[in-house]
């Protein structure tokens, strides 16, 4: 029986599945298949690259707001009227080159085991799965780098250029499909395990806030239905409840991969409670 992981995206609150990768690596429970949306996506690159998670509690805190390139150029052109228009704030390259530093820029052939990658094509508004593996009826493309892909993955509109694919525009795969279960089941995975720190920040009571944090929640507010749907599908469901962690909240990454570590052992009897149950089916 395979079992396989579905990380959510959200920026740092998506640390949190480092710490779940944590616990099941401690309490022997083997994942075969990963897939993720955003920084889901790279969680589940650098996993399925063959980086233990005690190595990924190392690199995920050494991301910083150093991070975030701003497309000074571009705005500054279109400020005098000179560009018509600007695709994003953020190039996202220096986000790239950390996959490229942890992945050596290798084809997504690499991975060690099966992972899929989730984008977004915005001119069909459609799922695109980066992935060496076929995914069932999901469209898939395995001829570009691990690193190419979770920058797909990451692209979220207006924030991030998008990802220009030959002819096609590739955005932040959660606009489709921030938890991909499905797309985890149609992967291979027989039963599925989703990690999403999203809802309960959705779910959490709030008063005033900044602006940055207003349009944190529309997008997560967006988000809410859909993987509500995601979850239906699912084997089980943990939701490490992070806080009102902000996407960008770098200095928060170690703290939510510590509660994903504490969310996944206080329920970890009864993820392979139901895993040893449906082995047993089978």
């Amino acid at each position: 029986m395979e079992t396989g992981l579905a990380f959510a995206g959200g920026g740092i609150p998506g640390s949190a599945a480092v710490g779940v990768l944590l616990a099941f690596e401690e309490a022997g429970i083997k994942v075969s298949h990963v897939t993720g949306s955003s920084s889901g996506a790279m969680v589940a690159a650098l996993y399925a690259y063959g980086h233990k998670a005690e190595t990924l509690k190392r690199i995920v805190p050494s991301l910083n707001r150093r991070l975030l390139d701003f497309d000074w150029r571009s705005l500054f052109y279109r400020a005098l009227f000179i560009r018509p228009r600007v695709e994003g704030i953020l190039k996202g390259e220096r986000l790239r080159n950390i996959m490229v530093q942890h992945t050596g820029d290798e084809p997504l052939s690499s991975l060690k085991i099966p992972c899929g990658i989730v984008a977004t094509d915005y001119g069909r508004g459609t799922s695109v799965v980066f992935s060496s593996n076929s995914v069932g009826d999901y469209e898939y493309v395995n001829n570009t780098s691990i690193a190419d892909a979770v920058r797909a993955s990451f692209a979220i509109p207006v924030l991030f250029k998008p990802y220009h694919y030959g002819e096609r525009m590739l955005i932040d795969g959660g606009v489709t499909s921030n938890c991909p279960v499905r797309i985890c089941r149609a992967l291979g995975a027989e039963r599925v395990i989703s990690v999403d720190p999203i809802t309960p920040i959705i779910n959490a009571k709030s008063g005033s806030a900044s602006i940055v944090k207003v349009i944190n929640n529309v997008i997560n507010l967006s988000l809410k239905t859909q993987m509500e749907a995601e979850h239906k599908e699912a084997d089980y469901n943990l939701y490490p409840e992070v806080g009102a962690i902000g996407a960008f909240d770098f200095r928060k990454a170690s703290h939510c991969i510590d509660l994903g570590y504490e969310t996944a052992m206080a329920k970890i009897e009864e993820i392979k409670k139901v895993l040893t149950e449906q082995e047993q089916e089978y």
